[in-house]
């Protein structure tokens, strides 16, 4: 796949959103990636674009289902699915593989919300 080097205060931002999301604040997460994706439009691949797309569904679809909400939950897991399957074996160092492995149980635990958002972890690639 076709990689694109980041900028200084892209890089911060990927960052950023990783310490966050990893430190279970996925909503900071969020906004730190969407501003990495904002300014990548135009200036990386669609797939990579929609990659750190797939990122941000992510993550709000782990807020959501700390907020039980169950439509937030489906919806995103459909969206965030379609945006890193193409990106699978991994963009700017991270393991989506294993990222995609650890968060598809949330979408079918929409029934008990047993599931703990804050296990879920971004991985760098070995």
């Amino acid at each position: 796949m076709a990689t694109v080097e980041l900028s200084q205060q892209q890089s911060d931002w990927l960052d950023a959103g990783i310490e966050h999301f990893n430190a279970g604040r996925f909503w900071h997460a969020h906004e730190d990636w969407e501003d990495l994706w904002k300014s990548m439009k135009g200036n990386a691949s669609q797939e990579l674009v929609d990659g750190i797309q797939g990122l941000i569904q992510i993550a709000a679809m782990l807020l959501n289902h700390e907020r039980r909400k169950v439509r937030g939950v489906t919806n995103l897991w459909t969206k965030s699915s379609a945006k890193l399957e193409p990106v699978i074996e991994g963009i700017f160092g991270i393991d989506v593989a294993s990222l995609y492995t650890d968060s598809e149980p949330f979408h079918r635990d929409v029934e008990d919300f047993s599931l703990v958002a804050q296990t879920v972890k971004i991985k760098q690639q070995s």
